[in-house]
């Protein structure tokens, strides 16, 4: 595994605090990242050679293609190609003829067209970064010498970028629910989702959501570990439970819901699509940390929206003057609220 440059890992860290996506402490013990680190190094060891090349006689074109696959370098990026491979993929055409005749130059045949890559999930933020960040610094924008101006712009072009592939990556509708199914708010109809759902919600999540943040926690960090197994053992942890969350959605997707409560139900899809495609990228954490690290991020936040969701049911249950679901945690919650 490649070893960041320092001052990468500087210009990084100082991104991910002006961006606000990323959780400080989490990256204390950070020591590599994965692919992120891929080729940098000698990049910046061959910046030299490059240049003498360059002023042998070795002209770029008109748009600067420096590796001459027929992709300007500014258009790279845009591809996850690298601009220093004309055939990033090693299948024998050169980049640009890949884009041109409609394929992924980033993957091999015969799966490869670009029509089978629109999955925003599929998006490596931290490859696209690490892409822009030198080819920033071979065009003199992020170098030392830049111009200050030229090198905030640089800086905040590419905070754009990993912001809107964030968002793209991570939102949460990309995890499919059924429009609901409506029965009617008679009493009888809302005592029946509230038996369905709290039953849901006290054995399906909240016992698993009690531990649950400090645990995510120490599994991401477990990413910067150099053991391949416990590794192994995060992705295995973060994939499970995204399809723990996906099978909830499920259950969910068959309850008939009373107009009253659509707020409420649409409140708890929401949530369990934040943690299921959350937890799913953070699965992916070794390969891409900055999509695992605003995952981190956003879990984080949907864990401090889960208890007033439930103050919100219990509210209602009292407002209505509903019998509230079976169990322990309804009655706590219920104890805990009757001063409303």
């Amino acid at each position: 595994m490649n070893r960041i440059p320092t001052n990468i890992k500087v210009l990084m860290t100082a991104m991910f605090l002006f961006a606000g996506l990323i959780i400080g402490s989490i990256f204390l013990n950070i020591r590599g990242i994965g692919s992120f680190g891929a080729n940098l190094s000698e990049i910046l060891k061959n910046e030299d050679t490059e240049k003498q090349k360059n002023s042998d006689g070795i002209s770029e074109n008109s748009c600067g293609d420096i590796d001459k696959d027929g992709l300007c370098d500014n258009e790279e990026p845009l591809y996850g190609t690298d601009f220093l491979n004309p055939d990033t993929d090693g299948d024998g055409f050169l980049d640009g003829e890949e884009i041109a005749s409609g394929h992924n130059p980033t993957i091999k045949g015969p799966d490869d067209l670009l029509s089978n890559t629109n999955d925003p999930q599929a998006i490596n933020i931290t490859a696209k970064v690490s892409t822009l960040m030198a080819a920033g610094f071979y065009a003199g924008d992020l170098s030392a010498s830049a111009d200050p101006a030229v090198y905030t712009k640089a800086l905040a072009d590419i905070n754009d970028e990993i912001v809107i592939d964030g968002i793209r990556a991570l939102n949460p509708n990309n995890i499919p629910v059924n429009k609901p199914v409506f029965s009617s708010d008679s009493k009888e109809a809302q005592e029946e989702y509230l038996k369905t759902v709290g039953s849901i919600v006290q054995f399906e999540l909240w016992g698993k959501l009690v531990n649950e943040p400090r645990v995510a926690v120490n599994k991401f960090t477990d990413f910067f570990k150099e053991d391949q197994q416990i590794i192994s053992e995060s992705q295995k942890y973060f994939n499970s439970n995204s399809d723990h969350y996906r099978k909830v959605i499920n259950e969910l997707n068959t309850v008939s819901v009373p107009p009253a409560w659509l707020d409420v139900h649409s409140q708890i899809l929401f949530n369990l699509q934040t943690l299921a495609i959350n937890h799913q990228a953070l699965s992916q954490t070794n390969d891409d940390l900055l999509k695992g690290s605003m995952a981190m991020s956003n879990l984080m936040s949907v864990y401090q929206d889960i208890q007033p969701i439930l103050v919100t049911i219990t509210k209602k249950i009292k407002e209505n003057n509903l019998n509230p679901p079976n169990g322990k945690l309804w009655a706590l919650i219920n104890s805990l609220t009757n001063d409303f």
